[in-house]
């Protein structure tokens, strides 16, 4: 291979990639995502999910790292694709056909993009070949310099946000405490998609389909869907993926239509047993209907506590509906709803069929706050340990604190929750003498049932295990 296969191969890939976007957003399928979601099937199974999230955390960093090398991958592919199309076009035109089909295969209309970006490389192996050679510019210190001044700042801006995301003080002005409910705003954003691939359905024409099973298909739009009888649902969205301790968590309150109303209005047939969604981003799940909770809502709407107003459900949550199913991890219910289908056969989620939990019932946890890890306090002066809890909808008894690595426990004050499935906020008193502590909470269910001590990955289940932080009095 030569430099200039180098040189042109990068720079169509480049082309090709920015291209994709704007005709994804014109209904071509692109290469480039189909590539992603192959990687992050793979990634995605249990093991390998732990140990990338064990190595980068629990946030968007794992996911965006993965793109980052679907993009790596995308691009070092073109200059063996120029090399071949140097050599032969009509063998180049082959090869390219074939990686873009096998990266779009199992996008809608994926074979027939295959065969646009073919044509659109060999377009630019034509032009761009013919080119006569540019001499290559000299280094710019100042550019280098402009480059790593926008990362500094870039790094800056992503920890300023960290840091305006922290609690407010709340339940008897607990400083560091999370409220009782949170805003959309405020809540985590998980999706297998990178967020600018997500779908943004604002101003663009919806319906909602409910077939499959049924006496009489509906197909509606957002007004007549808002127009029907609605709920509220005080409801606590948590994610399979959360470790102890985690952030992937909040308690917001909705509004929209019962699930149940609506396939009352659609008639489900006798034979029906179960019920699947489907989602614009191509995401599916489904849940026995037996299973399905009587609160189950199609979500369209969510409050601002600032004020108490329902706003429409913000992109990246789902807009313009989502699905909302008590009692179950957030692997289970949709965002950007587009189908419900009543169907004899169930259906394999999107996350299960990577090895993940197909029932995702919540397991119960609880969270220290306040204080944070490595904190420091000052000997004999009062402050609070405090938290939240929550058991995915099930009742709690009392929930416990350990003060010295778990050797022994106290009672902390449980606020009553605010509905069923809402989390619940505790607090502890505490005059921390001088010395290092090792803080434990755990919460216990009506009935004797405790939280599960044994420390677990997230995946496939959920995690398990005791928060612990650690802290030093002086």
């Amino acid at each position: 291979m030569k430099r200039s296969d180098w040189t042109w191969g990068l720079t169509a890939g480049l082309a090709l990639g920015l291209l994709g976007l704007a005709l994804r957003g014109a209904g071509v399928a692109y290469p480039l995502e189909g590539l992603f979601a192959q990687i992050t099937y793979a990634l995605g199974t249990p093991a390998v999910f732990n140990l990338l999230h064990g190595l980068f955390g629990y946030g968007e960093l794992a996911k965006n790292l993965a793109f980052a090398g679907t993009a790596l991958a995308w691009l070092l592919a073109h200059p063996l694709l120029w090399w071949a199309a140097r050599r032969s076009l009509p063998l180049g035109l082959g090869l390219a056909f074939a990686a873009y089909a096998a990266s779009a295969y199992a996008l809608p209309g994926g074979w027939l993009a295959a065969g646009l970006y073919a044509l659109i490389f060999a377009g630019l192996v034509r032009v761009l070949r013919r080119r006569p050679r540019a001499p290559a510019p000299a280094p710019d210190p100042a550019r280098r310099e402009s480059l790593r001044t926008l990362a500094l700042l870039a790094a800056g801006l992503a920890l300023w946000g960290q840091v305006r995301a922290q609690a407010r003080a709340a339940w008897d002005k607990i400083a560091g405490l999370w409220p009782e409910q949170i805003g959309q705003s405020r809540l985590y954003v998980v999706s297998k998609n990178p967020a600018f691939l997500d779908p943004d359905l604002r101003g663009k024409p919806y319906a909602l389909e409910v077939t499959g099973l049924v006496g009489q298909p509906l197909t509606l739009d957002l007004e007549a869907l808002k127009a029907l009888p609605s709920a509220d649902l005080v409801h606590t969205m948590t994610c399979i993926s959360n470790p102890v301790g985690g952030d992937l968590i909040g308690c917001v309150k909705w509004r929209g239509v019962p699930l149940k109303a609506l396939l009352d209005k659609a008639g489900v047939k006798p034979e029906a047993r179960f019920i699947v969604w489907e989602a614009a981003d191509r995401y599916t799940e489904s849940i026995a209907l037996t299973e399905l909770p009587a609160e189950a809502l199609l979500a369209y709407a969510a409050e601002n506590p600032q004020g108490g107003k329902f706003e429409d459900l913000e992109p990246r949550h789902g807009y313009p509906t989502r699905v909302l199913l008590p009692g179950r991890y957030g692997m289970k219910q949709p965002k950007w709803l587009t189908r419900i289908t009543l169907t004899d056969k169930e259906t394999t989620g999107y996350w299960a069929q990577r090895g993940w939990s197909r029932s995702a019932v919540i397991r119960t946890m609880s969270r220290i706050d306040t204080p944070k890890r490595n904190a420091r306090l000052k000997a004999g002066e009062e402050t609070f340990v405090a938290g939240i809890a929550y058991a995915g909808g099930r009742a709690l008894e009392r929930v416990e604190v350990s003060l010295d690595g778990g050797k022994t426990w106290q009672k902390a004050e449980l606020r009553p929750p605010r509905a069923k499935y809402a989390w619940q906020q505790w607090a502890l008193p505490w005059k921390p003498e001088k010395g290092d502590h090792t803080l434990q909470v755990r919460a216990v269910e009506v009935g004797e049932r405790a939280q599960d001590p044994t420390a677990r990955e997230p995946l496939p289940d959920g995690a398990t295990g005791y928060h612990t932080v650690r802290v030093r009095a002086g």
